[in-house]
C-alpha cells in the first residue's frame, strides 16, 4: 500500500543520486512546520528506499508560515530517523541561517551528524570530504 504524501501540492522535492550521497531540492512559495515535517518525512522515506548514508537537503522556500519550534522539528527529524545519516542542509535564505544554525547544534548535542550551510559547493565537500 502507497503511502499518502501530506506535502502540500505547491510544494516539490526533486531527487538526484550524486556520487556519495543522495541530493534533495525542496522548493516552494511558503513555508510552516507542516510543510518542514511532510518533506522531511519523505525526503526519510527515500533515503531508506535507496538506502543512502548520506544526505544534501537544499531547501529553497518562501516565507515561513505560523510559530518555529525548532526542538519539535529535531525530535521528528531524529523519529524519522534521519540522526543515522551524514546531513547537509544548505539553507536558501541567508536570513534564517542563525535560527537553523541553532537547530544544528541542537541536533550535534544529541548525537546527530549534521551540519548546515549557505553553500552547495561547501555542502558537497564536507558530504565528500568531512569527518562523519
Amino acid at each position: 500500500m502507497a503511502s499518502v504524501s501530506q506535502l502540500p501540492p505547491d510544494i516539490s522535492i526533486r531527487y538526484e543520486d550524486r556520487p556519495g550521497y543522495l541530493h534533495a531540492l525542496v522548493t516552494g512559495p511558503r513555508d510552516s512546520r507542516a510543510i518542514s515535517i511532510a518533506y522531511w518525512s519523505e525526503v526519510a522515506a527515500e533515503c531508506r528506499r535507496r538506502k543512502a548514508a548520506k544526505l544534501m537537503v537544499v531547501e529553497k522556500l518562501g516565507e515561513f508560515e505560523g510559530e518555529r519550534d525548532i526542538e519539535m522539528t529535531i525530535d521528528v527529524l531524529f523519529s524519522l530517523g534521519l540522526d543515522k545519516l551524514q546531513v547537509a542542509f544548505v539553507v536558501g535564505r541567508v536570513e534564517l541561517m542563525g535560527h537553523v544554525e541553532h537547530g544544528e547544534i541542537l541536533a550535534r548535542e544529541r548525537g546527530a551528524v549534521g551540519r548546515v550551510f549557505i553553500s552547495e559547493a561547501m555542502a558537497d565537500h564536507w558530504l565528500k570530504h568531512g569527518s562523519a
